[in-house]
């Protein structure tokens, strides 16, 4: 009888580990935590400890992993202030306001080419929720898990190069100094 009993819970063990893993390993994999690795991994900048994350938008899972998300990080009082005080060392953040390729992509505007032909840009912010944010940093960088992305400086974008991109796979960090809550929008298009 001891036998039976033993092999009965090695054998469920067998059958119910690999399910439970399937089950929970999206749980563990896109926890919180996970966006937090990537904003610190794709921006190499440390957040603060404590530091918690809301998704806002998310409509990943499409075709080629294509969409948008958006995530705000807030901080302890501690932490907006290290925060604060490293990215302004930072040669890489820039103040706000966003360059005239950016404010015309996140936020909606006109642009003119060399030829003085106008093109305008919807914006990104209005359909994921992104508020208009006036005093603080910013830095953006290409998606490096997109091959096309790796060769546009998305650093420095100006209106010559947004003009002629057929598609965006990039990251936009935005940290409002005034509510101290620090944005990041994921595009791939």
């Amino acid at each position: 009888m001891k036998k039976f009993v033993i092999f009965s819970v090695v054998f469920l063990s067998l059958i119910l580990a690999p399910i439970l893993f399937t089950i929970l390993s999206p749980v563990i994999l896109f926890s919180k935590d996970n966006v937090i690795r990537e904003f610190e991994k794709n921006f190499n900048t440390r957040l603060p400890k404590s530091t918690v994350s809301e998704k806002i938008y998310d409509d990943y899972g499409g075709f080629h992993n294509d969409g948008m998300k958006l995530y705000k990080f807030v901080f302890t009082a501690e932490g907006k202030k290290s925060f604060v005080s490293y990215i302004q060392k930072q040669k890489s953040w820039k103040n706000l306001p966003l360059s005239q390729a950016y404010q015309a992509l996140i936020y909606g505007g006109e642009v003119k080419d060399f030829s003085g032909n106008i093109t305008g840009f919807g914006g990104f912010a209005k359909e994921v929720g992104l508020p208009k944010i006036s005093k603080g940093f910013w830095k953006a960088i290409g998606d490096r898990s997109v091959v096309t992305a790796r060769f546009i400086d998305y650093e420095n974008l100006d209106t010559k190069t947004l003009i002629n991109l057929k598609s965006f796979d990039f990251y936009l960090a935005i940290y409002d100094t005034e509510k101290g809550v620090l944005y990041m929008l994921k595009v791939n298009t």
